[in-house]
């Protein structure tokens, strides 16, 4: 058998599960919806299955499938402009491009090398102490920067600094390694830090706009950072290590150095100001992207910027593309009525009414995952709120407890492409999303298995959950 077929069998999985989606997509566009289904609904799914089938797979590039998705939902008339958009509308795609200047920035004034340098002489020149120390600053740092799409940018230049002077290259796994050290370390234990990542605070923002619900930092610390912050923050390094191993190389010799330059010393007062304004937006109430987007005028002024306004050019806008697909997916199966379509026929088909009080627990989990799968995690919980009256009625659970199985639907998943902060990482790493699947895939299952029903008898510990 010659290489070539061998890579080919090697393959065929992926290529079998987007057939099957494809086809799953083409019998929703082709078949008329029953009564009582919006008429967009099956054709918004079938739209929602193409992207997620080739994101899953990998088959194209991240930026081409959602050009695509834009293009189908558009020539199908599936969706208006403003929904199918609806992502470069996002603070969420704002907050990447100014995180792009100033990773730029912080890559071009020599930052990142003397940033490099510090952790290369508290760590040394290893693999493993490299991913747990960046891990472990992620985390630390969701205590006082409110978006984890802000502290993944912030981290991107250093981590690929750091890992261009180990000498891991671009296919290496030691590469993707310390970028998933970066996105996931910071990204997914702070699920359980109320003011840290977007879907926390649409959730608490429903809850309060269609419930008159509030919820404590405090309270909500106590019931999920002991386990769902805790646990994920002991896996996700363990698992990287287990299916990305690899060494440093030689380290590159980086430039002695040399007295603070204007530029470093300008773009370290703007970064002061921007990390000191996203910690307080709950004071001044201007959304983080709108900071960095003043942080990245500020750098590239033509007089007492950091780099010439021409730089921009050197920046791989894919990312930003990306994000705006994955946000415009979540848009589109919500305005068509997909997403609350495969919520409400899962939740007709569990009959929660009838099930012990962790099956019910295990059952909302499911319909949040699924709605999480459909529309990615930022858009969930704009989903998922509204229908927690009705899964309080079916249980009988309190409905702040039926709020709260949230938030591990957020923690659970098994695709990168659910989570904007993890593309972005991969795709200014330049790593495909094809590489991480298996990581992805063994961390959903540590979660499925261990985390969520630790979670479950942590919150019947706490009198949370029934």
């Amino acid at each position: 058998m010659t290489k070539p077929q061998a890579g080919q069998l090697k393959a065929s999985p992926r290529y079998i599960l987007l057939g099957l989606l494809l086809a799953a997509a083409a019998a929703l566009l082709l078949v008329s919806p029953p009564p009582g289904v919006p008429p967009l609904a099956l054709k918004g799914g079938a739209a929602v299955l193409v992207a997620i089938g080739l994101w899953a797979t990998a088959v194209l590039a991240e930026y081409l499938t959602a050009i695509l998705f834009f293009c189908l939902t558009l020539v199908l008339g599936i969706a208006p402009p403003q929904v199918v958009f609806a992502g470069f509308h996002s603070t969420a795609v704002w907050l990447v491009f100014g995180g792009m200047v100033i990773g730029l920035a912080v890559k071009k004034s020599g930052l990142a090398d003397r940033a490099v340098r510090l952790c290369l002489l508290l760590f040394g020149a290893s693999y493993p102490r490299l991913v747990v120390a960046i891990a472990t600053g992620g985390l630390l740092l969701a205590f006082v920067m409110p978006s984890s799409m802000g502290r993944v940018l912030l981290m991107m230049p250093i981590v690929l600094t750091l890992a261009d002077n180990l000498g891991l290259g671009r296919q290496s796994k030691g590469r993707a390694g310390l970028v998933l050290a970066a996105a996931m370390g910071t990204m997914l234990p702070s699920y359980a830090v109320l003011p840290a990542n977007v879907p926390n605070m649409v959730m608490v923002g429903a809850a309060e706009s269609i419930y008159g619900l509030g919820f404590l930092y405090a309270d909500y610390l106590l019931l999920n950072f002991p386990v769902l912050g805790v646990v994920t923050a002991f896996v996700v390094p363990l698992l990287i290590l287990w299916i990305l191993p690899d060494q440093a190389g030689d380290v590159a010799a980086l430039p002695k150095p040399t007295p603070w330059s204007g530029g470093e010393l300008k773009l370290l007062a703007v970064m002061g100001v921007t990390v000191t304004l996203w910690a307080m937006d709950f004071w001044h109430g201007v959304s983080p992207a709108w900071v960095a987007l003043g942080a990245a005028v500020l750098l590239l002024l033509p007089r007492g910027g950091v780099i010439p306004a021409s730089a921009i050019a050197e920046i791989n806008f894919a990312p930003w593309i990306f994000v705006a697909g994955v946000i415009g997916l979540g848009a589109v199966a919500s305005h068509t009525g997909a997403a609350d379509l495969a919520g409400g026929w899962l939740l007709a088909r569990l009959h929660l009414a009838e099930l012990a009080a962790w099956q019910q627990y295990a059952g909302m989990l499911a319909v949040g995952m699924l709605v999480a799968l459909m529309t990615g995690l930022p858009a969930a919980p704009a989903i998922m709120t509204p229908l927690a009256a009705e899964l309080s009625r079916q249980t009988g659970w309190p409905l702040e407890s039926v709020l709260m199985v949230q938030v591990p639907t957020w923690i659970a998943f098994a695709f990168a492409y659910q989570a904007p902060p993890i593309i972005v990482a991969l795709s200014l790493g330049q790593i495909r999303l094809g590489r991480v699947g298996l990581l992805m895939l063994a961390y959903f299952a540590v979660g499925v298995v261990i985390t969520l029903p630790l979670h479950y008898l942590w919150g019947r510990f706490l009198g949370v959950f029934p």
